[in-house]
Order: structure tokens, then C-alpha cells, then sequence
């Protein structure tokens, strides 16, 4: 295989990685344990699982709206930077400027996500009392894992 050849089936592999990715955290990051990617599941599962008081659960309301605003945005982030990396592939050259900057973009948008989600599981930390709280770094630390 030529060095050529070897750099296009790397970048392509790239590519398919950033994809891969962009579609697991757009419409994966939800999805724990073997349960439906919804917010309802993971609300119910606080419920069920860290007995959440309705004070909490006052509390709480507003960071999941804030959080669920800012995650539609950011997906639209993610969706708007993989058509650009799609377009950019479809011209066919690698080491194009274009795809280098599509997936920087993709890349880019796709940590803000992981970081605006790791935040938002540390906002809610706060309001809960030592052993909810430690429930939910475990779930986060298992959901991190089983992805």
C-alpha cells in the first residue's frame, strides 16, 4: 500500500471515529445502563434510586432546564459541524484544510457537550446530601465506563 493510500484509509477511519462519536454523545449521552436515552428515565431513576426530597427536587428544576437548553444546543453544535465534516470528506482530499477544520469543529463542539454534561452532574452534587451524591458520581462513573 502506498504512503498516500495509508494516509487516506487514516483519515478515513478518523473521520468514521468522529462520527461515531458525534452520534454516541448527540444521542447516546443519556442512554445508562441499558435504559432509553431520555430525560424522564434518568429523572425517575433520581427518584427511584437517591429518594430526591421535594426540596431537591426545587432545586434541581432549574439546572435540568438550563442543562436541557444548553444541550439542544450544543447537539445542533455537534449536527451543524458533522454535515461540515461530511461535505468537506465528500471532496476527497485528507489533509484538506477543510476537513482539518470540519473536525475541529466537530471535536470542539463535542467537548463542550462532555464538559457542559460534567458540570451539570456536579451542579446537581451540590443539592444532594453526602450519600445521594456519592449514588451519582458512581452512576456517572459507571455511565463514563459503559461508553
Amino acid at each position: 500500500m502506498s504512503a498516500r493510500g495509508g494516509k487516506w484509509i487514516w483519515a478515513m477511519a478518523t473521520v468514521a471515529l468522529a462520527a461515531t462519536t458525534a452520534f454516541l454523545v448527540s444521542n447516546g449521552t443519556q442512554r445508562r445502563h441499558g435504559q432509553a436515552a431520555s430525560e424522564e428515565d434518568f429523572h425517575r431513576w433520581m427518584h427511584e434510586q437517591l429518594a430526591i426530597t421535594p426540596a431537591q427536587h426545587d432545586a434541581l428544576e432549574p439546572l435540568e432546564e438550563a442543562f436541557e437548553r444548553d444541550r439542544e444546543r450544543l447537539r445542533q453544535e455537534i449536527a451543524v459541524a458533522g454535515r461540515e465534516l461530511a461535505n468537506a470528506v465528500r471532496e476527497g482530499k485528507s489533509s484538506s484544510s477543510g476537513v482539518d477544520a470540519a473536525l475541529a469543529r466537530l471535536n470542539a463542539a463535542q467537548a463542550k457537550l462532555q464538559r457542559a454534561t460534567l458540570d451539570h452532574f456536579f451542579a446537581m452534587k451540590d443539592h444532594l446530601d453526602p450519600a445521594q451524591a456519592e449514588k451519582l458520581l458512581q452512576w456517572t462513573h459507571d455511565s463514563i465506563l459503559s461508553h
